[in-house]
């Protein structure tokens, strides 16, 4: 896989939340949180357990131990055109959900205003094309995080809906765009859930 475009999220007014965070902590840290996002751009979503993990709802963490304390990056990807860096931070368990909310909402702001500048100004088709994108992304997210709060491997739910595991890898592969609706609602079934519909109002993007 070609490097991916390593983007750090900025602020209406400029600032830039990682890199004062990354000032604040030890420079020995601080190297290793640097040689973390630099290994983030050469591997997108290849990387993995133990340098990152998903957390929930898109949002991922780069993970960096140093003299027992635990540093944290987190980070989102949009397809494969960029991964975006929220912001970094210290825990001593789990990532704290508002942290995780904080990303999320940051991750709302880039899509609706710095990644629309950059890719989409005044192409209704690029727009349509990213808004398909995104959805394809959600889905096979969805997917995989209910299977995995089900405890199922990729084996025992394709033997639940009658298809094999290669299918559900595909299913939760973000780049894959077959999603039918017949197929969620057997994997829905298979796990005690229903695929619920909704027609939302348009959002149209003032152009800046």
């Amino acid at each position: 896989m070609p490097p991916i475009r390593l983007v750090f999220y900025r602020e209406d007014d400029g600032t830039v939340p990682l890199v004062p965070w990354l000032s604040s902590i030890p420079q020995k840290a601080a190297d290793k949180c640097i040689a973390r996002l630099r290994r983030l751009a050469a591997m997108g979503y290849e990387l993995r357990r133990p340098e990152a993990d998903l957390l929930r709802d898109g949002i991922y963490e780069l993970r960096v131990g140093f003299q027992g304390i635990h540093y944290r990056m987190l980070y989102f990807f949009h397809s494969s055109l960029a991964v975006v860096v929220s912001h970094g931070l210290v825990k001593e368990r789990a990532v704290p959900p508002i942290e995780i909310e904080r990303a999320l909402q940051r991750k709302s702001l880039f899509f609706r205003r710095i990644l629309h500048q950059l890719f989409l100004r005044d192409n209704p088709a690029r727009q349509a094309s990213v808004e398909e994108e995104l959805a394809n992304m959600e889905i096979a997210q969805k997917i995989y995080d209910l299977r995995e709060q089900a405890g199922l491997t990729q084996r025992q739910l394709a033997s639940l809906i009658g298809t094999t595991a290669s299918v559900i890898c595909r299913l939760e592969d973000a780049d894959y765009q077959g999603h039918s609706l017949a197929m969620l609602n057997r994997i829905a079934a298979a796990l005690g859930k229903r695929v619920k519909i909704e027609f939302v109002p348009v959002r149209h993007k003032r152009s800046a």
